[in-house]
């Protein structure tokens, strides 16, 4: 046994070891920790993701993430409309719509020199990243200590161009190897293997992941599939139209209080109840109510909101008065609650009237899995992303957290899977509006572009997409423009700025033709 005073001096020297092992580090072991959460493993991945996307636009989109972000009023039409109007005008608001027309007058009279359209808008930015991103995967896939051929193709069978110094001799010569049998002759690299001695805890793991393939976890996605949905937008097998949206209209009755682009007052006040107890507006992202407008929402018009939750959109859509019915859905039942306390807060006898009950239904289902007879003129499909904005400022409920790693490299495909099952519930002439809050290519034109040629490949849908630059150019008072290597191809892009803090957010408008 040990005595009292032998375990007290054990301890002593433990704490005392302890203490100058955490002296001689450079950076405090508390800070050391905290750097290994979910919210420095996102920032670490933009930064070297975005970093190669858009160049040196995202030094500034990274700063703005960083900074408060920037909110409408989306002023509520069943409380005390035009007492919240002059309430908000008077602390130096703006309305929306005055502004966007003003803007759109400016343009029409000093029009812009003629820039290139969307499918001549090419990204060497993405194409340099993903190319550098697939050869360093390939390389893994040598033993250490043979070379790398200058270019390899993913195929049945692999092109190698080689030069020769001999004279005489053809300065390039080609020849087909299978790739298979590449793999089978090259000898494995034992300083590699993870073995279970080694005590490797399942969490580090994740730090590695994804590599080519680890054993045991073969569906595990590497990152170069994980953009694979915007490299394959270069090849088109399906019918696929972009041309300009003419035909944009601002809801009559939808008001939304805005501060002008480097306002010093930027900040509303909380909302209020009003005289017959609703709150007095809703403060939202820019971003979300430009999704809602692109849906160019008519009266007497049937509308599904996929993604619905928490309800900002379901609400602005609600607020243009022009639905004959609504379907909010969701697939979880606590972010359905919520969304109809905000109902609630906001739609006058939103429990008791019968009206509400025929214009607006919740439902509970997963969104690929929608069925309706009667289709929809407009469908709203606001997909799970990465939430950039959220991703890099809290690590509850983060995207980038260690037993979420499969789930966020899936992301892709699963936006794919809701927006090609959108499709075939918007009828022929009606539109579909994706978006996004994220910046990932491969997450905006890339699941776009999946979706659009597996609805075709599957079901014979055929959509023209509407390009948004001409009504949204006037929103330039407003906010910033995805423009450069962070314009898209297919969509438009809210860009975060610290003068316009709003997004990110990825808009995107398809109408169905066939």
């Amino acid at each position: 046994m040990y005595s009292f005073h032998s375990v007290c001096r054990k301890f002593v020297l433990n704490s005392y070891l302890l203490s100058q092992t955490r002296q001689k580090s450079k950076i405090h072991w508390s800070k050391a920790k905290k750097k290994t959460s979910a919210k420095y493993k996102a920032i670490d991945h933009f930064d070297e993701f975005y970093g190669n996307v858009f160049g040196k636009q995202w030094e500034s989109m990274r700063e703005a993430l960083f900074r408060r972000q920037k909110y409408v009023a989306l002023v509520n039409n069943y409380g005390d409309t035009e007492d919240t109007v002059e309430y908000l005008a008077n602390r130096g608001a703006h309305c929306l719509k005055n502004l966007m027309t003003i803007q759109a007058s400016f343009h029409n009279e000093y029009s812009p020199k003629d820039t290139p359209s969307p499918s001549q808008n090419t990204n060497t930015n993405m194409d340099d990243y993903i190319a550098r991103l697939q050869s360093e995967e390939i390389s893994s896939l040598y033993p250490q200590g043979i070379e790398v051929p200058e270019r390899l193709e993913i195929s049945n069978t692999v092109s190698l161009k080689t030069d020769t110094s001999d004279e005489g001799a053809e300065k390039n010569v080609s020849k087909s190897v299978s790739l298979n049998d590449a793999l089978q002759e090259a000898s494995i690299d034992e300083t590699r293997i993870i073995t279970p001695q080694m005590g490797v805890s399942s969490e580090s793991l994740y730090q590695y992941i994804p590599a080519t393939k680890l054993k045991g976890m073969e569906d595990w996605i590497p990152e170069s599939q994980h953009i694979s949905f915007f490299t394959n937008s270069s090849n088109t097998d399906f019918p696929l139209v972009i041309e300009p949206e003419m035909d944009f209209q601002f809801p009559e009755h939808l008001k939304v209080m805005t501060f002008e682009m480097g306002s010093d007052s930027t900040k509303f006040p909380e909302p209020k109840r009003g005289k017959i107890g609703m709150f007095n507006y809703y403060p939202l992202d820019l971003g979300s109510v430009l999704a809602v407008l692109a849906l160019n929402l008519r009266g007497g018009e049937r509308v599904l909101d996929v993604c619905a939750a928490p309800g900002g959109k379901t609400l602005t859509a609600l607020q243009t008065m022009l639905p004959d019915l609504l379907v909010a859905n969701d697939s979880s039942i606590s972010r359905c609650n919520r969304m109809e306390r905000i109902f609630r807060d906001y739609l006058i006898d939103y429990d008791t009237s019968n009206s509400w009950r025929e214009r607006l239904l919740v439902s509970r289902k997963d969104g690929r899995m929608i069925v309706d007879d009667a289709g929809f003129d407009a469908v709203l499909v606001d997909a799970p992303c990465t939430t950039d904005r959220h991703s890099v400022l809290e690590d509850e409920n983060n995207i980038f957290r260690a037993d979420r790693v499969r789930e966020r490299l899936r992301i892709p495909e699963l936006q794919a899977q809701l927006i090609a099952s959108a499709l075939q519930l918007v009828r022929v002439g009606g539109a579909l509006v994706y978006s996004t809050c994220a910046l990932s290519p491969a997450q905006n034109d890339g699941a776009l572009h999946a979706a659009l040629a597996a609805a075709f490949r599957d079901h014979g849908v055929v959509a023209t997409v509407k390009d948004l630059s001409a009504p949204f150019s006037s929103l330039s008072s407003a906010l910033v423009l995805g423009s450069g290597a962070a314009k898209p191809k297919y969509g438009q892009l809210v860009i975060p700025d610290i003068a316009a803090n709003y997004g990110p957010t990825y808009i995107a408008r398809i109408v169905r033709v066939k």
